[in-house]
């Protein structure tokens, strides 16, 4: 049944308006970077077709959409494995880079993530990102 796997817990955490705005802002915020990265890293690919920001930005508003969806779901590593591959399928279908490309690009927008993060981190003097490593 479908209320059996449905995870309630994530509906808990809103107690006040304030907290959803919070919860939006924070994803806009994530959307956001998410776009910047994976245009920088889809743009590395000369036969990349819809490469603006604009184009890529709706690819992740898409991918996070479906990321949510899933995730509210499932949980583990069958979410992420799921997630991961519409994520690539969709990459490669709406920016005709082929599936490896959409990997490709996938793994140079997280590089740069974290290394963007690490860099902020150092400067700010705050921890931006948890490396499992």
């Amino acid at each position: 049944m479908m209320f059996d796997i449905f995870n309630e817990d994530w509906a808990l955490t809103f107690a006040t308006i304030e907290d959803i705005f919070w919860f939006l802002l924070l994803y806009l915020i994530f959307l956001l970077i998410m776009a910047i990265f994976l245009a920088f890293a889809i743009n590395l690919f000369s036969s990349a077709k819809n490469s603006g920001f604009g184009s890529v930005f709706l690819t992740s508003f898409i991918i996070t959409i479906f990321y949510a969806i899933i995730f509210l779901f499932l949980q583990g590593w069958l979410a992420w494995i799921i997630v991961l591959i519409i994520a690539w399928l969709i990459i490669s279908a709406r920016h005709h880079i082929g599936f490896l490309g959409a990997i490709l690009a996938t793994i140079i927008a997280f590089i740069l993530y974290v290394i963007v993060a690490i860099v902020l981190g150092i400067l700010l003097g705050v921890t931006l990102i948890v490396l499992p490593f």
